[in-house]
Parts: structure tokens; sequence; C-alpha cells
């Protein structure tokens, strides 16, 4: 007599066999999975909608005839994702999990606007993009117009601003949060911004890193003082001191005080 736990344990095996089977004749042919449906996953800036419609993969009447390499290469010809992994979960029913690029600033040039990468590459921003608090660039020094999908690392203004937003980060979280803007003035001295703030941060040129660092310890021993209310600037451009411009409150002046040396 046949042992009927045995049998259906090879039962089993030839379905999950036969299934695997299918599904990697479907993928490495290409065409004879039929494809009744696409998820996402991984999305952050755009919605799963969004990218599905860039790819011309939001209607299931243009799904015939496409195959998970076809999928994989229009996903990934979107400017906001480094790669996509797209597989069959089931018969005729795959998952695209998206990995998007990290976003570290926006670019302002000539009323465009532009998302610049970690990795310094030049993105154009899309108007219904998501979630993007990030410092704000602007009046950087071109000496052409800027071409989305390029590298910036060869601009100096850029690759600057890419390194005080470093030194932002490292040196205090609650700083990160705060800051909003750099204004590069097309090579000219470099202005900082942050959003809790009326008063500009002048820092100039050279030694932005150390004078970034001085200026964290400054700004969290103001934080939550009555002196930025009169707070008119903040001046870290002079050879390692730092001077504020504070307004007196009985005329309205501006009186420029040097509140110490940047010995850092």
């Amino acid at each position: 007599m046949k042992n009927p736990g045995k049998i259906l344990g090879i039962s089993f095996m030839i379905l999950t066999v036969g299934g695997l089977i299918y599904l990697s004749v479907g993928i490495s042919s290409g065409h004879e999975v039929k494809i009744y449906s696409i998820a996402v996953e991984g999305e952050n800036h755009f919605s799963k909608e969004q990218y599905l419609s860039y790819a011309n993969l939001a209607e299931k009447q243009n799904y015939e005839n496409l195959s998970l390499q076809i999928i994989k290469d229009r996903i990934e010809k979107h400017p906001y994702i480094q790669n996509a992994d797209v597989r069959f979960t089931e018969a005729g029913k795959v998952l695209i999990k998206i990995r998007e690029k990290v976003f570290d600033s926006i670019l302002l040039d000539k009323g465009n606007q532009y998302l610049i990468t970690d990795n310094l590459q030049l993105l154009p921003l899309f108007s219904d993009t998501k979630k993007i608090n990030y410092p704000v660039i602007s009046n950087a020094f071109f000496g052409s117009q800027p071409v989305a999908l390029s590298s910036m690392k060869k601009n100096l203004d850029v690759v600057t601003a890419s390194k005080i937003i470093s030194a932002v980060k490292l040196a205090n979280p609650d700083l990160e949060k705060d800051f909003s803007a750099i204004d590069l003035q097309s090579g000219g001295e470099i202005i900082l911004y942050l959003s809790s703030t009326d008063y500009p941060i002048m820092i100039g040129r050279g030694n932005e890193i150390r004078k970034v660092i001085y200026f964290n310890t400054l700004w969290q021993s103001l934080k939550g003082k009555e002196i930025n209310n009169y707070l008119d600037y903040v001046d870290l451009r002079y050879g390692g001191h730092v001077f504020l411009g504070i307004t007196d409150s009985t005329n309205g002046l501006v009186k420029n005080i040097d509140a110490g040396h940047n010995k850092s």
C-alpha cells in the first residue's frame, strides 16, 4: 500500500518545481507569462501611480508583450530612480522594488529648478515631486546653462555648497533641520540662511567648513534668546572674528559688535 503522505509530498514538490519552471521560462523568454498587474514598492518622492505613468505602465492595455526586462528598462529611465528590482511574485503579477537617488539640495538657476543628488548629479525637479525639504542653492556661477542629468563635480560653486551642507549635517542635526539656503552670489561671498531667523550669516570665501562649525557653537548659545529679535546679521568673514549686527532698540541703528575670536 502506498504511503499517502509520501504521495502528497511528491505531488507538492512537482507542483512547486513546475511553477518555478513556468515562471523562469516566462522570465527568460519575456513574453510567455502574461502580465495582469504591476505593483511598486520603495517610492518616496513620486507616487506609485506617477512612476507607472512615466514608464507607460499605468494602463493594463499596455501590458501586452511586456517582459521583466522591458519593465526594468522603462522604470529606470526615470531621473529619480537609481535602480529597480523587477520580478514575478506569482503568475501574472509583477513587483517593482525601486531605489531612489539620494537628494541633497535644490538648485535655482535663471528661473529653473533642479535637484542635486549626494553624488552631485543634476536632476530635473518635477512640479509634483513630494518631500523636497532640502536647502536651496542660488546664484551659483555657471559658464554655460546647466544641463539636467549632468555631473556638477567640476563646478566649484556647487561643490563648495555641497561641502557646506555636509558640514552642517555633521555639526548638528538641529542646525541641519533649520538650515534653509545658500546664496553663492555668482562666485562672490557666500551667505547662509536659516528658516527660523531673518538675519543672514555671512561666511565669505575660504575656510567654509571651519566657519560652519564655529557658527554652530554660536547658534546653540543664541537659540531661544531675545537677542535674536535684534540681530541684523552674523558676519564670520574677517580674521577668524565673529561680528554681530545688532539693532539698537532705542534708535533703530545697527551696531557692529565683535562677538569673539574663532580659534577653531
